[in-house]
């Protein structure tokens, strides 16, 4: 088949499937709204807080796994396409932050983004996750992990297209640079809330708290 019509095939269903907010699922299920929640974001670090680190972890493989088939998906369908896996995962994480089923409003896209990066550039993703595990471990400011994480494998993959020149290589640097600039785009409230003191903490190994589970 050609690649056009694999295009016009995956990347609407890239996007649907990446519409799907588990988090929102997940709190349901726990009789509990997360937008109402902490942050009122549905995604990873506020589950952390809001509902448990076990749901926040449940919430982070899901969402990774997003981003990891529609990769894969780039990588194998269309035969090892590095545009490919950059316009699939980069559709799934647009499915994520403007979700058709929550009137595209979503997550923030940083586990969906981890999780394709995981499959593009492997290597670097296995590097960049360390090091944001790790500023966690000492850190209660998720979400600068996480842009630090994104930034790595950004930089990384900015790096590499322009080394290797692959096909279609300056279309991916235009999909790469897009893509750091909407995940920062999407925390927008975390720079605002930092400016102002009052930015959400995480304690990644510390005691279960749930003082966040509070209302806003």
């Amino acid at each position: 088949m050609n690649d056009l019509y694999l295009y016009l095939i995956f990347v609407p269903v890239s996007y649907i499937i990446g519409s799907i907010n588990f988090a929102t699922i997940i709190a349901k299920i726990k009789n509990k709204d997360i937008k109402k929640m902490g942050s009122g974001n549905p995604g990873t670090m506020n589950m952390l807080r809001s509902v448990g680190k076990f749901w926040g972890c449940l919430t982070f493989v899901l969402d990774c796994a997003k981003g990891i088939s529609f990769a894969l998906i780039g990588m194998f369908v269309f035969k090892n396409s590095n545009l490919a896996m950059h316009v699939l995962g980069l559709s799934v994480v647009l499915g994520h932050i403007f979700s058709c089923f929550s009137k595209f409003k979503g997550g923030k896209g940083v586990a969906t983004s981890l999780g394709a990066f995981a499959v593009i550039t492997p290597i670097a993703f296995a590097v960049a996750f360390t090091l944001m595990i790790i500023y966690l471990a000492f850190s209660k400011k998720g979400f600068i992990g996480s842009l630090f994480a994104i930034s790595v494998l950004v930089i990384t993959n900015i790096v590499r297209n322009s080394i290797q020149r692959q096909e279609y290589y300056y279309i991916c640097l235009v999909l790469l640079v897009i893509w750091w600039a909407l995940i920062f785009w999407t925390h927008r409230a975390n720079f605002k809330r930092i400016k102002n003191n009052t930015e959400n903490s995480l304690s990644l190994f510390g005691k279960e708290n749930n003082d966040n589970e509070k209302e806003s």
